[in-house]
Parts: structure tokens; sequence; C-alpha cells
């Protein structure tokens, strides 16, 4: 794709969503499925010209689906750079995001140097960290919940994404100390009322969770 082919393209893909107002979560929900629609090749060349034009959070969210290995290979070289220069803010966040989706082994120490040196939260966990690294993962959630120690998590629904992993709010359960252990098995029983979590079953096991047995772990 030639430069001003591309220039031109874009500034009619912006202008059609001049005007929405979910902060760009649908223009890229679009760009992601006009992209689909070409061919390999064309993918790669268009994913290096938003690369070109410093659109870094558009590349590594295309890069996630469409990229080659030069363009993972950069997306890592990023993140280490916003690591070592503690820029920890949204688009670091995405790196992080493209890394962990497009996970491979030598990724490891990349991921817990981000969690080891990562200074700002915010609140949120990949859930795919939890299939690659559960160790990883507890320290990761460990280390959120020291920066809000008074924090009823109940009450806000920055965490409402874990009622659809049951499996992680079991693991945190078993794994935290008790304190911790037992603001999730709270938040379990206050989210299992929540609007969002419309079946009986559902119900029924967050509020299992919310009466599970403690492990008195000394290692805790």
């Amino acid at each position: 794709m030639e430069q001003l082919e591309f220039d031109e393209w874009w500034k009619d893909f912006q202008s059609y969503h001049n005007y929405d107002k979910d902060g760009g979560i649908e223009a890229m929900k679009h760009l992601k499925s006009v992209v689909g629609g070409f061919i390999p090749e064309k993918r790669v060349l268009l994913i290096d010209e938003f690369i070109r034009i410093d659109k870094l959070g558009i590349a590594a969210e295309l890069i996630e689906l469409y990229g080659n290995e030069t363009q993972k290979e950069l997306i890592r070289e990023k993140l280490k750079s916003c690591i070592m220069s503690k820029q920890f803010d949204s688009i670091a966040y995405i790196f992080l995001l493209s890394v962990i989706r497009t996970h491979r082994l030598k990724d490891n120490n990349l991921l817990k140097l981000y969690y080891k040196k990562q200074t700002k939260f915010n609140r949120v966990i990949p859930t795919e960290l939890f299939k690659i690294d559960k160790k990883l993962f507890l320290f990761a959630f460990k280390k959120m919940f020291k920066q809000y120690p008074k924090t009823d998590i109940y009450e806000y629904d920055g965490l409402l994404y874990l009622v659809n992993h049951l499996d992680i709010l079991e693991f945190l359960i078993d794994n935290l100390s008790l304190k911790q252990a037992r603001r999730i098995q709270k938040f379990c029983k206050v989210k299992s009322m929540h609007s969002m979590v419309d079946n009986d079953k559902w119900k029924e096991d967050l509020i299992k969770l919310s009466n599970k047995k403690l492990r008195l772990l000394t290692c805790r």
C-alpha cells in the first residue's frame, strides 16, 4: 500500500467515525473487520503504515490478529521500553495485552518484568495472563490489592469482568491471604445479585464461592 493511498484511505475511515461517542471502540471493531478482509500481504503493509504515522496503539491491536513476526517483535521492544522508562500508561497496557495475546514462551521474563516494575494499576489484570502463568497473575493481583487496602471491592464494577471467570475467582479465594480471600468472597456474594448475572446457575455458583471454606495456608 503506497503512502498517499493509505493517507487518503485513513482520512476517509476516520471521517466515517467522526461522531462516534464510545471512545473509539466501534471504530476499532470496524477497522479490525475491514483489515480482516484484506489479503495477508496487504494487512502487513497496512500495519506498517500505522507504525509509520505513530499510531502504535492501533498497530498493536491489529498485530494481535494479523501481524507478522517482525511486527510482533516491535511491540515487545516497545513494551520493554515502556517498562524501562517507567511508563505504565494506557499505551503500555495495550502493548502488554498484545504480548499476552500473542504469547510465546520467551515472553515470560518480559511479563514478569512488567509486573515487577509496574507502579500504576488500572484494577484490571488480564484474564489471559491466568492461563499463561497463574503465579504471576496472583502476584499482580496481590500488588493491585495493596494499592486499595480499604476499598470495598464489591461496591464498584471494576472487577466485574471476573464474574465470567469462576475458576479465577476460586483460585484467588484459595491462594490469597485470609483477609483478601474474604474480600473476594464478599464480592462474589454481592455480584451474584448484579443484573449481569442473568441465570440461576450462575448466581448459584457465585454463592457457592462466597461460602467456600477457606484454606489456611501458612505461606500466605
